[in-house]
């Protein structure tokens, strides 16, 4: 089937735990490769579910008890890429280039390398003592002289100078935790200050309160939360949901990203099964989590059955992997069901918080979450995270309102949530100033980012068709992303190419900040041209674009509209309907088609 050994691995090691038979990956791979052959070897032994080896009990057929190793490799497809911002390794050596590709790349290696050989050499130098899965990302055996980073010691404003001297416009933006610039004087001056006058940790911090009040007044909730990571936050969202409920169950969605913690790493499948999303994540682990399709009838439908037993739905609800795509009725559906079941919905808003709009997506789509967690820009730069929302909710922390001078006691059960750098002073300094310049500034600070990124990004796209390549930029507000066809081998060569020629960028969602100028913006439109140039002539690219032409023609203009209302970019013209591609390659919607079972007929719309 194509699995990685990884992937086998876990298989051989479920296989062992729940059959009480000793199962190797080597005989994954040569003794019992199909599961014809695995179920024989597993009657010969004797197997029995509850882990010692012996023989199924009368009247139970052995396919039933063999299901869940059925359901496991049924559903590894789905299993097999690798989750999140996990390194991605190859180690396959394949000479898959041809002499126009070879002589191109050879080239292009040897004026990368010494354009950025102090990097390199640094990346060598500190291979051993230093332990970064960044470092390694992208690894394959054909592009191995290439994988490493630039290393970064100045930067001001979008600007970045490597150890070698090259400067280069960044549209990383710290994963998107600058909105302003890298340490902007507002910000500067705020650490400054706060240095002088001492960061203590430990006592309470008159700064944490005024932080707190700022959270709530530009998101409209009743209470906040800080701690240190957006990571954090989802875990003591949570916990929260689970203490009030009493319930153990999570639902959430494939295609999310909600951080570091084990539960949340995790693989949902077409059994419904929950997967480990990574090596060192027990089974276990995950086993409390219930993870659906992200904004189709059959998720809402299976939503409406289990959330009676839901602790509360967590929800991206627009996907940093996934910003073209904004179900907007579905979520509304979701906050009517969480509402009618005593569940609670978090959204997470890590990327989208106080970016996109002061109050996120919940103000962008009119849709009030329970709690919401949040990081990235409110930082100004420092390591941060927020719980922010209903007190029936965010009194788990603490019990709730209580007040000196009569017989009044925290009111609500409380959970643990604890760290010793949470409230540091010099985060809460910059998170003040953060916060005061937003309030400031007003809505017209991110209207103005989401139309200049909205801009740049048609234009961009235009110069992806001009040249007949297969990327194509999505963006929503100021957080864009660089989409490619996965058919495609070398696609890594435009981010490459973007830092050779002087954009910061990797593969990774991007965003721009307020410290972007015009002149940036054309820097990083043209430097887009002379990439698309490169490619077209390195003989690696295929002329064809990237099929997202319905896509991007429903989401023209609308990000300047944000403020009023966003619709979702692929709302579906019929209940059902999903998008698939023709024979040409094309993308259309499509629904079953009730003459012939398991087949599927297209729909004639306007963008077909």
């Amino acid at each position: 089937m194509g699995l990685d050994s990884l992937f086998l691995t876990q298989v051989a090691t479920s296989l062992s735990k729940k059959f009480g038979v000793k199962i190797s990956f080597r005989q994954l791979n040569e003794e019992v490769p199909n599961l014809d052959k695995l179920a024989d070897y597993l009657l010969a032994k004797g197997y029995s579910v509850g882990g010692s080896a012996t023989p199924p009990s009368a009247g139970q057929p052995a396919a039933n008890s063999a299901q869940p190793a059925v359901n496991a490799l049924e559903d590894a497809p789905e299993l097999k890429k690798v989750f999140g911002a996990q390194a991605r390794i190859s180690k396959e050596k394949v000479d898959d280039m041809s002499p126009q590709q070879r002589a191109w790349f050879d080239a292009f290696v040897k004026r990368y390398v010494a354009k950025t050989a102090k990097s390199k050499a640094f990346t060598q130098r500190n291979r051993k003592p230093m332990a970064d899965p960044r470092v390694v990302t992208g690894f394959k055996p054909q592009t191995k002289e290439l994988i490493y980073q630039v290393v970064v010691d100045k930067s001001t404003g979008c600007h970045l100078w490597d150890i070698d001297g090259n400067e280069y416009v960044d549209i990383l933006s710290g994963f998107g935790s600058s909105m302003f610039g890298y340490m902007p004087d507002f910000i500067k001056k705020a650490c400054h200050e706060q240095l002088e006058q001492g960061i203590e940790i430990g006592p309470m911090h008159p700064l944490a309160a005024e932080v707190s009040n700022l959270l709530c007044e530009l998101t409209g909730a009743e209470r906040a939360a800080v701690c240190n990571t957006g990571s954090e936050a989802v875990l003591g969202a949570m916990r929260m949901a689970r203490t009030v409920t009493g319930r153990s169950l999570i639902i959430s969605f494939s295609g999310s990203y909600h951080g570091i913690n084990d539960e949340v790493i995790i693989r949902g499948s077409k059994s419904k099964k929950s997967y480990p999303g990574a090596p060192g994540i027990m089974p276990q682990a995950v086993e409390n989590m219930l993870v659906l399709d992200y904004g189709t009838p059959e998720s809402l439908e299976i939503i409406k059955q289990r959330c009676h037993e839901a602790a509360a739905v967590l929800v991206e609800p627009v996907q940093s992997r996934r910003m073209e795509f904004r179900p907007v009725d579905f979520l509304r559906e979701v906050r009517r069901i969480t509402q009618e079941n005593g569940a609670a919905l978090i959204f997470d808003e890590v990327i989208t918080g106080f970016r996109t709009h002061q109050n996120g997506t919940q103000g962008l789509f009119g849709i009030t979450a329970d709690i919401g967690t949040y990081g990235k820009v409110i930082g100004g730069g420092m390591p941060v995270g927020a719980m922010i929302g209903k007190s029936e909710w965010m009194d788990a922390l603490d019990g709730g309102h209580w007040q000196f001078g009569d017989d009044s006691v925290p009111p609500a059960g409380v959970t643990y949530f604890a760290g010793t750098f949470v409230r540091h002073p010099l985060t809460m300094a910059a998170m003040k100033a953060s916060l005061v310049f937003m309030k400031e500034q007003g809505p017209a600070l991110q209207e103005r980012l989401n139309t200049m990124t909205e801009d740049m990004v048609a234009r961009v796209n235009g110069l992806f068709d001009k040249y007949q390549l297969p990327y194509r930029w999505v963006n929503f507000g100021s957080a864009f992303k660089t989409k490619y066809d996965e058919s495609v081998n070398y696609t890594e060569l435009f981010f490459m190419l973007m830092r050779y020629h002087g954009v910061h960028v990797l593969d990774f969602p991007h965003f721009i900040t307020t410290a972007h100028t015009e002149d940036d913006i054309e820097f990083i439109i043209n430097t887009v041209e002379k990439v698309c140039v490169e490619l077209r002539e390195s003989g690696f690219m295929p002329e064809r674009t990237y099929p997202i032409q319905i896509v991007n023609s429903v989401l023209n203009g609308h990000v300047r509209k944000l403020s009023e209302r966003v619709i979702s970019a692929m709302e579906p013209p019929v209940a059902g309907a999903r998008i698939g591609r023709t024979p040409k390659g094309e993308p259309a919607w499509f629904i079953p088609d009730p003459a012939r079972q398991g087949k599927y007929m297209m729909i004639e719309t306007d963008e077909n």
